[in-house]
């Protein structure tokens, strides 16, 4: 822990690459550059103590902090306190804020907070307040051709005065009942016509409207409420609908109000205790909505003074308001002054996925008898939406620098029909999340391409959350999506979760449980794994510590322009460009106007990404200004490849713009840096016309690479990452070269131990240096390349240039270089960098794999009383094992988790004295692959925190002649006990809605060896 705050900015609201900050060391990062836990909060009826202790301890495992989260049951029905006095934003909340900002200041961390209970997205407010969420709903009625409407209009009785935003009326055309296939296209590319890309299709009933028919017929409503109309006959035309349109509030709840949930509730007397509402994500007075009641009723009382002194981040989840369309008040002119013509007729093709993704879509959609359906206006509607978007986080997060002298997160657009790549670098540091970018490491470069073009030092994510998974997912796991997140250009990692560890009402052992036990990771000191938590925030915060330094580079940009974030899903869906080692990431066109996104000396964003190249596909859609953009990258000599061929649809409903593509784009294939190439082999046309990666990569599995420049510090840093997906526990091991585009000193970094040693077997040109690798499946290393060398890590005058499989290794010793050679009868070579074949002898003892262990596995379980949260009973069991297995295969230990102890004893001798005296011996300890945490002592020694993913360590400092100890204790998730009390679990008086998981393996399962070696200084 940290006894002052360290590593804000000198300038705390400097978002950008490069910003003054006190970062620490390799070795040990300061709180700004940790990771952090996602910390929820029941209600404002917690223990203070509990607060401030659980701050305290997540501290002492090494994270910079937790981002404060009302919990509020995320839309749970049962609340043991009662809300009107425990709601968000009510007096005692605020107590319980202040508690948690004051428990930061104790212990030098710093907090991030949402902006409201849940995922932040509102606050509580007078109902039907001009501030919280509109909505727009529809009454259809339908009419013969020829016939006629006379009467007071549906809906008029039902919503407030003045509700009334449209009355529309439209000659149907045809009519057809539309199913998807079972396996439909890909949720980015389009779907059963119609569809714009992003679209994801769905059964339905579609109904065309003659566009030249559609009639605003609104200003012909009575004041009471009445229309009359006559239609004439029309031969070609099924029937009349009509649409009355009214602008509602949609009363989505962000924090339900006492008068809904069960439990011990009183009737709320004034607003201010009825809850949470949604505010307006469409407009500035949405977010001061937000804003407003902060400043009025949170940041008071010397809140808002400890919150200068500690906040990191002002932050919102990603938005789940769920409604029809998405709509504010002032759109209809917002969108004229846009687009040049009304909406008012067009919003009957609105009420089709124009709302929250994962919610249902209607079953009748209207489109036009247009030649794109309609799909230009929806683009346009689109277009306002996410512009206006902008104008909601552009005002918070000025308010979090003006008001609190603080930064901005949140995560953008995605889930809506919105560009996400438009707004993702409007707030300081952008989020995303590993569940729902679905893990995909094309999908993060989605979202960092923006963040990086606009310079954004941070790109955050919500990092571990996996359906089903609570209480079984392991650290492996965890940092599968860590290791995935920063290849994708990822650097700041807000672990999910870390729930209140107090007594909470209606909740049994191990505590309170968030989503009723359907989602990973309730993180904390009911965990067996607390105590060695240390170890993978460690390395976690290292990783953060060199990715989170310097500028970002890539090779290519990949043009992408979607209206609709469904769900995130691969785009570039060939495979070629990572396995050549081609980095590169998306930009959509209105990125084009970041003031970084220029072209120099065929070099796109120079200060930023350097993109050598810009690939724009035949199926992307154009905007008038991209089309302009693309055009002014060309002649500024930027090599732009369209694969496939041209694009040809312009994502737009504005006839001036029809002869856009045609008149502006197409000439461009005369230019020689622009090129006309087949959709297959992108890595071969690029090479082709002399686009080369910075890392070219030669293995046999997937290799990923991220590379940072920092000028400041003269290094470059490259991640390399051997992705062996769900292959299980030790698989996925792979070996190959990169050849990286520097010729510094190498060095790695180990994010592991903090330690940082030359890299001494490698080649090099005059241009490059090639390195080869062995790793375990979903192992990485960190490789640093030095302008000049580290003074306190030497370098021998020579390296190695290659080396027989049997050498395990390379140091270095009083300047010169040692062979690290392991057991073997055969001589060895190693050839030098100035040519010399040196031949080493192998080790004289031969591998042991190490047997007859001892294991006592310490069982925990709940306390007599299962409503006892604070009491864990342990028991111990002993148990002798001739080898290693799983705990699933030892009698008594399949429904037990807890600690494992294992020890047992070899005997060593490091033979006779070599008559060499440049050779002396020494041995590593192997355990591969480990299920979820562990700890090692050899001879009472604690050896440096361990590879998860290949457990390996020299332990040649702590052996002794004869018999030598070792001892390791391993940690397991909670599920297997859990399993044998799945019927009596609560949280929050809500029992976990789905069966357990199966039981998992548990414990030390791989062969642990003990490996000689022959270490030979070469003369």
């Amino acid at each position: 822990m940290w006894s002052t705050v360290t590593g804000l900015p000198e300038n705390h609201t400097d978002a950008l690459v490069n910003a003054a900050i006190d970062a620490g060391t390799f070795q040990n990062p300061s709180a700004k550059i940790r990771p952090r836990y996602r910390y929820w909060v029941p209600d404002a009826s917690v223990s203070h103590a509990s607060l401030a202790e659980d701050v305290k301890e997540a501290g002492e495992v090494g994270a910079g902090g937790v981002e404060v989260l009302g919990y509020y049951l995320y839309g749970g029905t049962f609340a043991p306190d009662d809300w009107s006095i425990y709601g968000w934003g009510t007096p005692a909340w605020q107590q319980a804020f202040n508690a948690l900002a004051q428990a930061h200041v104790d212990n030098g961390l710093i907090m991030d907070f949402a902006m409201g209970p849940n995922q932040g997205q509102g606050v509580p407010a007078p109902e039907n307040s001009e501030g919280l969420m509109w909505d727009l709903y529809s009454y259809n009625v339908s009419i013969p051709t020829g016939g006629s409407f006379s009467g007071k209009i549906p809906g008029w009785s039902d919503w407030p005065a003045g509700s009334l935003q449209a009355v529309i009326a439209g000659t149907v055309v045809s009519s057809v009942n539309v199913t998807v296939p079972n396996s439909p296209p890909s949720l980015n590319a389009t779907g059963v016509a119609p569809g714009l890309p992003g679209d994801s299709p769905h059964n339905r009933t579609q109904v065309t409207l003659a566009a030249d028919s559609l009639q605003d017929l609104t200003s012909r409503v009575t004041a009471n409420g009445t229309l009359n109309v006559n239609f004439q006959a029309n031969s070609t035309g099924l029937e009349i609908n009509l649409f009355f349109v009214y602008l509602i509030h949609n009363g989505y709840r962000a924090q339900q109000d006492p008068a809904f949930l069960q439990g011990p509730q009183t009737t709320p007397q004034t607003w201010l205790q009825n809850g949470s509402w949604s505010v307006d994500h469409f407009s500035a007075t949405g977010a001061k909505t937000i804003t407003d009641f902060w400043e009025k009723y949170v940041l008071t009382n010397g809140t808002k003074e400890l919150v200068m002194q500690v906040g990191n981040y002002g932050w919102e989840d990603s938005i789940e308001t769920r409604g029809n369309v998405f709509w504010t008040r002032d759109f209809p002119s917002v969108f004229a002054a846009q687009h040049n013509y009304d909406v008012t007729k067009w919003l009957p093709i609105l009420f089709h996925e124009n709302k929250i993704g994962f919610d249902s879509e209607p079953p009748i959609w209207w489109i036009t008898d247009e030649s794109d359906a309609g799909d230009g206006h929806i683009a346009d509607y689109r277009q306002t939406l996410t512009d206006l978007y902008g104008v909601y986080v552009e005002t918070l997060n000025n308010w979090a620098h003006e008001y609190l002298d603080i930064q901005y997160s949140a995560q953008i657009s995605y889930n809506l029909p919105m560009d996400m790549l438009q707004n993702v670098p409007n707030v300081d540091a952008p989020e995303c999340e590993s569940l729902g970018f679905n893990h995909l490491i094309d999908g993060y470069r989605q979202y960092t391409g923006p963040s990086n073009l606009a310079g954004k030092r941070i790109i955050s994510t919500e990092c571990g959350a996996n359906h089903l998974e609570a209480y079984e997912q392991t650290m492996p796991e965890l940092l599968w999506d860590v290791k995935r997140s920063i290849a994708g250009s990822v650097n700041q990692f807000v672990f999910h979760g870390y729930p209140y560890s107090g007594p909470y009402g209606n909740t049994t052992w191990p505590g309170f449980t968030t989503f009723d036990y359907q989602y990973s990771e309730m993180h904390g000191k009911r965990q067996p794994s607390w105590n060695f938590a240390s170890d993978t925030i460690d390395f976690a915060a290292r990783l953060q510590f060199v990715f989170q330094s310097g500028i970002p580079k890539l090779d290519v940009a990949l043009y992408m322009k979607i209206t609709n974030f469904p769900s995130i899903v691969r785009n570039y869906q060939p495979t070629d460009l990572e396995k050549a080692g081609y980095g590169y990431e998306y930009l959509s066109p209105d990125n084009f106007n970041l003031p970084e996104a220029y072209v120099s000396k065929g070099i796109l964003a120079p200060e930023r990404q350097a993109f050598k190249a810009l690939v724009v596909r035949a199926n992307d859609s154009m905007t008038p200004n991209g089309v302009q953009q693309l055009a002014e990258y060309a002649h500024a000599g930027l090599p732009i490849l369209f694969s496939g061929g041209f694009p040809t649809y312009l994502l737009t409903a504005e006839t001036v713009q029809d002869n856009l593509i045609s008149d502006v784009l197409r000439p461009l294939a005369s230019l020689p840096n622009v090129h006309v190439i087949p959709y297959e082999g992108l890595a071969a046309s690029l090479a082709s016309i002399g686009v080369t990666p910075l890392t070219k990569l030669s293995a046999n599995t997937t290799w990923y690479t991220y590379w940072r420049r920092d000028d400041l510090k003269g290094m470059d840093y490259v991640f390399v990452y051997n992705d062996g997906g769900n292959l299980g526990l030790g698989n996925g091991y792979s070996e190959g070269t990169v050849q990286f585009d520097s010729t510094g000193v190498p060095y790695t970094f180990d994010a592991w131990t903090g330690e940082q040693k030359p890299i001494l077997n490698y080649s090099q040109t005059d241009t490059s240096t090639t390195i080869f690798f062995q790793l375990a499946g979903n192992q990485s290393t960190i490789v640093a390349f030095a302008d000049s060398p580290l003074s306190d890590s030497p370098v021998p005058t020579t390296h190695a240039t290659s080396a027989d499989a049997g050498i395990l290794g390379l140091s270095s010793a009083d300047g010169k270089l040692v062979a690290i050679a392991g057991p073997g009868s055969s001589s060895m070579s190693v050839t030098t960098s100035e040519g010399k074949v040196h031949s080493v002898a192998g080790a004289a003892q031969s591998t042991l794999a190490l047997s007859n262990w001892t294991l006592v596995a310490e069982s925990w379980t709940p306390s007599s009383d299962i409503f006892d949260i604070e009491k864990t009973s342990k028991t111990n069991t002993t148990h002798h094992l001739d080898t290693l297995t799983s705990w699933q295969n030892i009698n008594g230990l399949q429904n037990v988790s807890g600690l494992g102890y294992y020890s047992t004893s070899f005997t060593w001798s490091a033979g006779s004295s070599y008559s060499n005296s440049s050779s002396s011996t020494g041995a590593f300890i192997d355990f591969g692959a480990i299920v979820h945490t562990i700890r090692v002592t050899i001879n009472g020694h604690t050896l440096p925190p361990l590879d998860l993913n290949w457990a390996k360590a020299d332990v040649s400092q702590y052996l002794i002649e004869g018999e030598n100890t070792v001892e390791a204790v391993v940690s397991t998730p909670l599920l297997n006990v859990l399993r044998v009390y799945w019927d009596k679990l609560l949280s929050s008086g809500a029992p976990p809605p789905t069966p357990p998981a199966p039981a998992q393996d548990y414990g030390l399962i791989q062969p642990v060896r003990i490996i000689p070696y022959r270490a030979t200084v070469l003369g």
